[in-house]
């Protein structure tokens, strides 16, 4: 048997070189943006947390919040260049779930064992649940926004769980009555654990709406994968190891505005067949591609005879009869209206004698006053996206989750509390 020619094997040992180098380069990044968070959250307060700030103001939804034209320009041009690199690189719940999938499948024989599968995209669930989060954002209601954020998810976990077990000093790391936070960070920590050991990054492009904005510019990178149909070897491999289940190794297509740019793929393609570039390859045999399907023609239901239209337009004669009128009931309707200008002013009269009795009403403010800075209550919602950062930072514990003195709809934004500190 011949062997193939050294050209052929050199490149194709050179597109996979590069894959994996691409796949170390984007780990390496994102173990760093995991560990500057995550040192950032803990040491809230401190001196040193100051250096480590710049991670927390790279995040999308803070920076839309805040109405950062710079941030906001920046993170679109970057998503249509290279594709959703923010969700593998930069968010730190997305950092998270990668290593929640990755650790059951570590060493290659566990990674192809528990491999994933391709799946088709939930566009109209993700698409319609990203506009309800949007709605009500803008109507002042951020409590969805606030619990499918992804930066404010991380932040409520490293303050209501993390930083309670590593804090040290006089006093509780935190003041009473954040139950609420802690069992909202609890469930949001398991489900974005448990959720990615089968179905990968599900989460991200299903309920996340930092992933389905992104997935709309992600669509139409310049960069992205393509898969060379004539150096493809059907091995399937590429589809395996996609976390994002988004690799039809059938089709050989990839759904980019799925894909999170791991280079999984292409580090496990020993072919080269799948490659991250600008270029989309096109069949050497074009006959082979798919012709568009023939529509199904739509179903019109007959109308309605005539005689149907005619009794439906009819009237009922019995609505329309002459009804008689009662004399009586004339009669004292008419004395009663009369004699109503007369008995208002016999009352207002008799008022003047009575003694006046002031009902005094409590005096105490129910309403929640929000963190120092805030410039306005509604201000304040509409920036806060309840990570719990200055909960965790105040030296006082004065600082608590509210629950509902905000309102239900925003729930888990911090208030002053003396109560207790």
């Amino acid at each position: 048997m011949s062997k193939q020619p050294s050209i052929y094997r050199r490149g194709e040992g050179d597109a996979n070189n590069r894959g994996k180098a691409l796949q170390l380069g984007r780990r390496v990044t994102a173990v760093v943006a995991l560990t500057l968070m995550t040192v950032y959250f803990v040491l809230l307060g401190t001196s040193a947390a100051i250096k480590f700030q710049w991670i927390t103001r790279v995040q999308i939804v803070p920076a839309v919040l805040s109405v950062s034209g710079s941030l906001i320009l920046l993170w679109t041009a970057v998503t249509l260049l290279f594709g959703r690199v923010y969700c593998s690189m930069a968010c730190p719940v997305g950092i998270v779930q990668d290593i929640a999938a990755r650790l059951p499948r570590l060493g290659r024989k566990k990674q192809f064992r528990r491999s994933y599968r391709y799946h088709e995209p939930h566009n109209r669930f993700r698409y319609t649940w990203l506009v309800l989060i949007a709605a009500s954002a803008v109507a002042g209601l951020s409590l969805l926004l606030a619990l499918f954020d992804p930066y404010g998810t991380f932040g409520r976990i490293m303050t209501y769980l993390l930083r309670p077990l590593i804090a040290s000093g006089n006093g509780p790391a935190m003041a009473t009555g954040v139950i609420a936070g802690m069992a909202v960070a609890a469930i949001a920590l398991a489900a974005i654990v448990l959720i990615p050991l089968k179905r990968g990054r599900l989460i991200c492009n299903t309920v996340c709406p930092v992933g389905s904005v992104l997935s709309v510019l992600g669509r139409h990178s310049v960069f992205g994968m393509d898969i060379n149909t004539d150096a493809c070897v059907n091995c399937g491999l590429c589809a395996r190891v996609c976390k994002a289940e988004c690799i039809n190794a059938t089709e050989h297509t990839v759904d980019m505005s799925r894909c999170v740019v791991c280079f999984n793929c292409t580090a496990v393609c020993d072919s080269g067949a799948i490659t991250y570039t600008r270029r989309r390859h096109r069949l050497s045999i074009p006959m082979l591609m798919k012709a568009p399907g023939e529509r199904a023609a739509a179903t019109i239901d007959a109308p309605a005879s005539p005689d149907a239209i005619d009794a439906a337009a009819e009237p009922d004669n019995d609505e329309y009869a002459p009804r008689p009128i009662d004399r009586r009931r004339f009669i004292a309707s008419g004395i009663i209206l009369a004699a109503a200008p007369v008995v208002a002013s016999a009352a207002d009269k008799l008022d003047r004698f009575r003694p006046l009795v002031i009902d005094q009403a409590t005096t105490t403010d129910l309403r929640p006053v929000p963190p120092p800075g805030a410039a306005s209550g509604r201000a304040f919602l509409s920036h806060c996206v309840g990570c719990g950062a200055c909960i965790a930072a105040c030296p006082a514990h004065v600082l608590v989750p509210s629950a509902t003195e905000y309102g239900v709809a925003n729930a888990l934004h911090p208030m002053k509390n003396y109560d207790e500190s």
